[in-house]
Parts: structure tokens; sequence; C-alpha cells
């Protein structure tokens, strides 16, 4: 590769240009046209669904701790490690069918986006907190986001950035040759 001040790097591999990325930034988001982006980001999501989801859940009812409550249920907690274990299909579904690559992309896209934003609702909502009716009248809920909640977010997160890279990429396979 030939100098250049648009491909300028340290020997690190940091850009002497802030805001562009760098060669070995751009090869480590494209390895595997997304694939193993998209396995880490189902995997993280199924993993966050065996951590602690949240934490410091209180109900307060006129300013007096009614109760605080254990957390998310097995039910929640098992539905969030399939959905992990959906998302890192779909990853390995594309790497069997790649014939088929733009639909699954266009589902796995479709999917992490609605979980995202489930995910980020769901953390936004107990971090407002809300009012609820309780034996004890009108009650204010709210809990924070623990190690679980942050790395299911944050799977989703990675699964639409390769369900992106999925659909914006071609594998080799199915190049036309020239």
């Amino acid at each position: 590769m030939q100098y250049s001040e648009g491909n300028a790097e340290t020997r690190y591999g940091q850009s002497m240009r802030p805001g562009f990325a760098t060669a070995q930034g751009e090869t480590t988001a494209m390895r595997g046209n997304g694939l193993v982006l998209a396995l880490w980001g189902g995997a993280a999501v199924a993993v966050g669904a065996l951590l602690p989801f949240i934490s410091n859940i209180q109900e307060t009812a006129d300013g007096t701790a009614v109760a605080t409550g254990d957390g998310i249920g097995a039910g929640g907690r098992f539905v969030s490690f399939l959905f992990g274990l959906i998302l890192a299909g779909f990853a390995l579904w594309i790497r069997y069918r790649p014939a088929l690559r733009r639909r699954i992309a266009i589902a796995a896209l479709v999917t992490s986006l609605l979980g995202l934003a489930g995910y980020v609702l769901f953390t936004l909502i107990g971090i407002a907190g809300f009012t609820a009716q309780t034996d004890f009248g009108a009650a204010q809920e709210m809990w924070n986001p623990s190690i679980g909640a942050l790395l299911s977010i944050g799977g989703c997160a990675a699964c639409v950035f390769a369900a992106i890279v999925m659909l914006r990429t071609t594998p080799p396979a199915l190049r036309q040759p020239r």
C-alpha cells in the first residue's frame, strides 16, 4: 500500500485524521461480511439474559418504600435468551444459505431493531418510573438497568450493524465474474 494523505495511520493502526475510519477498523467490521459481529451480538443478548438484568427495584407510595422486587422472572429471562439465540441463528442461516442472504438479512435487521427498541424502552421506562396501583394505593415503580440489560442493548445494536453490513456487501460466492 502506498503512502498517501488519505490512508495515513500511526503505527498502531489509528487514523491520523480524526473522523475517518482506519483500515484495520473497517476490516474488523467487515470480517465475514458481518457474520462474526452478528454471532457475537446474538451471544451478548443470550448471555445478558443469564446475568442480573435490572437492579435497585423500588416501589414507593407517598414517599414511603412499599416493596422492593427481585428482578425479572424465569419466563422473561428465557424469552430474552431465546431471542439471543434467534439473532445468532439468523447469522448462521446466512452463512449456510447465501442464496437467501438478502431476505434473511432484512429479517435479521427488522428483528434486531425491534429487540433494540424493546430493550431500550424497557430500560427508559424503569429509569423514569411509572405509577401503578397497589394494595397501598398509587405507587411509583422504578428500577435501574444492570449488566444484563446493557449487554442485551449492545448485542441488539451489534446485530443491527451486522445486518446493515450484510445487506451492503455481496459474498464472494455470489459475485458475478467479469
